[in-house]
């Protein structure tokens, strides 16, 4: 799989990308908002690329590898995954280096991402979650066009803001 937008590629993961993806997660402040686990080590993320890879190959979506254009450095993953890794709910997860915040990459592939799932993909809705200290998360949401529809428990996080797109009523924002 492969997307691209005017400053970013959204590709399929790589075995290789897995001490890309140790750098983006090594970063305490990326791993602030999420669900704990361990400190990644580089033997832990080839088994996170591979789950991404499999996902993808057994489902049509998955997390992907973004991509700076111009550098093609690795700056994240964003994609569309099986809610709590089993679904049914489907929802946009996105993840970035530190170096990459507060750039509007997040935004450009959120949107890409969701127009790929609800159109080749043909998904019919789409969640995003996040805690609501997550300012930056949720502003992506809502920029990328999603709605805001209350306060919902996941991945054993409690108290989490819940935005949602449907096909039928989602608009690419501009």
């Amino acid at each position: 799989m492969r997307l691209e937008t005017p400053r970013l590629v959204i590709r399929s993961f790589r075995a290789a990308d897995a001490e890309a993806m140790l750098a983006v997660f090594g970063d305490p402040e990326v791993r602030r908002y999420l669900p704990p686990f361990p400190d990644p080590t580089i033997e832990s993320m080839e088994k996170s690329v591979a789950r991404r890879m499999a996902m993808e190959r057994d489902h049509g979506h998955g997390l992907w590898a973004v991509e700076r254009k111009d550098t093609g450095e690795l700056i994240g993953d964003c994609g569309l995954m099986l809610v709590e890794g089993t679904g049914p709910e489907v929802e946009i997860a996105y993840h970035y280096k530190r170096s990459a915040w507060g750039q509007g990459y997040g935004t450009e592939a959120a949107i890409t991402c969701l127009a790929h799932g609800f159109g080749p993909i043909g998904l019919h809705r789409v969640i995003a979650i996040c805690v609501p200290e997550n300012v930056g998360s949720w502003r992506v949401m809502e920029k990328a066009g999603m709605r805001h529809e209350g306060i919902a428990d996941y991945y054993g996080l409690v108290g989490l803001k819940k935005y949602v797109a449907d096909r039928d009523t989602w608009v690419r924002p501009a």
